[in-house]
């Protein structure tokens, strides 16, 4: 008998700590609801833990990295043919179709000022332009330098106005004063280009205009214009942006030539160097082309590119092809 009611004892006192926890336990859950909801809380379906979900939160949360910023994209280049030279060195640090016989436009007045500075038995002489020749070259769309029919130009500054303002009427008064006619001087820029090597080089006339069988290539144009450097009258008019020319019997003051490159639309400013100078050219034929010099953390640099699309009315390709080719140099 004391050991029935021993066993009732304990089952008593079992019942009501039991139920003391369950009570517990609910005050503490309904004072804990207190604190964190601010709204009368929902009716809430006992569902199976999502551990997939959290398992992902979890991993992303560690796992995920800082967004990558997108690469930068590379510079678009224009020009279908193109060879970077350093001078000093003599390495080629770039080049694409550079053996490809192409129209160079007037990249063809950089043998013509170079024949005339080589040939001219004096360079203090003068030359007159007729108004024909100025009819003419206006009629066939070619740049002119500007020089009035009838006025003396000394022959040193024909040079400067082949090169600077791309005056097709410069080239020709060349090929009269040096040669009697442009054929005849024509055929002495194909004896030039023969004997300098230039094997994939022709000529059909001294100015630059289209023609079926007027081309050169790349490296023919980079030799050509590494050996005309050599004349220092040459170096001098290559590397000008702007130039007086000797006084005359209308321009007492003398012509005011100014490069091509001096173009309102064109930045002639590198990042890492200085532009110093070159020659451009435009056909519908040839593209926009250019022959350029630079010095780059002390060094010189050559660069020719032609075929780039544009006219030049638009965007200068050719320029802004040389400036992303030359602001790449060094860069890794």
């Amino acid at each position: 008998m004391k050991k029935k009611l021993a066993v009732i004892s304990i089952i008593a006192a079992l019942g009501v700590g039991g139920l003391f926890y369950f009570g517990f336990v609910q005050g503490a859950d309904a004072s804990l609801g207190k604190v964190r909801l601010k709204e009368k809380p929902k009716t809430v379906k006992k569902t199976k833990p999502d551990t997939k979900a959290a398992t992902n939160e979890s991993t992303k949360e560690i796992t995920e990295e800082p967004e990558k910023k997108p690469a930068e994209k590379e510079p678009e280049i224009y020009s279908q043919q193109i060879l970077l030279e350093n001078l000093n060195t003599g390495q080629i640090l770039e080049e694409k179709n550079a053996d490809k016989r192409v129209p160079i436009a007037s990249l063809t007045k950089i043998m013509s000022a170079f024949v005339l500075l080589d040939k001219a038995p004096n360079i203090e002489d003068t030359v007159v332009l007729s108004q024909k020749t100025i009819d003419d070259l206006t009629l066939e769309g070619a740049s002119r330098s500007g020089f009035v029919a009838n006025d003396p130009i000394k022959v040193k500054d024909l040079a400067y106005a082949i090169i600077l303002p791309s005056g097709a009427d410069a080239a020709i008064l060349t090929a009269n004063y040096l040669s009697g006619s442009e054929a005849a001087f024509v055929a002495e820029m194909n004896n030039y280009a023969q004997y300098l090597g230039l094997h994939n080089t022709h000529f059909e006339n001294s100015t630059g205009l289209d023609s079926a069988n007027q081309y050169s290539t790349a490296r023919d144009l980079n030799k050509l214009v590494k050996v005309a450097m050599q004349n220092p009258v040459f170096a001098d008019v290559f590397t000008r942006f702007e130039y007086q020319t000797s006084p005359t019997k209308l321009e007492k003051d003398g012509y005011h030539l100014e490069h091509t490159l001096l173009n309102e639309k064109n930045d002639l400013s590198l990042n890492n160097g200085q532009l110093l100078g070159g020659k451009t050219g435009y056909t519908e034929d040839a593209g926009q082309c250019l022959a350029s010099i630079a010095e780059i953390n002390g060094e010189r640099y050559l660069l020719i590119t032609t075929g780039a699309d544009g006219d030049p009315n638009g965007t200068q390709h050719n320029v802004t092809d040389a400036k992303k080719i030359y602001e790449s140099i060094g860069v890794k």
